[in-house]
């Protein structure tokens, strides 16, 4: 043990570097009356702490429900996402098909009609095939409930 220096003790307090420090204390201990050991527990407050603990784990599992719930619909959720944009691309490369399908079959009919000379067509077909312009009355007209395509069975009535 170091002997104190006077000049650093003054009225129990040690000096030591920048710090200041009391020596040898205690904290000082208040003597508190002595409370019955056993208390009375009111009813209502044992009731409310049943009541308390009870909702406790009620509440943790519908907690809990309610977690995987959430979970499980933002898992669905995520999911139909990924599907929609899935589908948002197939559609953008099906009208990209579409797009030149339409483009390539354009071209090819402005080329067939292109090659069709149709004053070489009438010379051929009233010169060399002996066609005609149809009279009145050689014309029979009906009604087809599929305009773009006719096929003939039989002959057509005369009237």
């Amino acid at each position: 043990m170091r002997l104190v220096d006077s000049r650093n003790y003054q009225k129990g307090y040690y000096i030591e570097g920048n710090t200041a420090k009391k020596l040898n204390t205690a904290p000082i201990r208040e003597e508190r009356p002595e409370r019955e050991k056993e208390r009375k527990v009111n009813k209502r407050i044992s009731r409310n702490t049943r009541h308390a603990k009870a909702f406790d784990l009620k509440y943790t599992m519908a907690l809990t429900v309610a977690t995987v719930f959430l979970f499980a619909a933002c898992v669905n959720m995520l999911t139909l996402q990924a599907d929609i944009t899935e589908q948002r691309r197939q559609i953008a490369a099906l009208e990209k098909s579409l797009t030149e399908l339409t483009d390539t079959n354009n071209e090819t009919s402005k080329r067939l009609e292109s090659s069709v000379n149709l004053t070489k067509v009438y010379d051929v077909a009233t010169n060399e095939l002996g066609m005609i312009y149809p009279q009145n009355g050689q014309v029979v007209s009906y009604e087809a409930s599929d305009p773009d395509y006719v096929k003939q069975f039989k002959d057509v009535p005369k009237e």
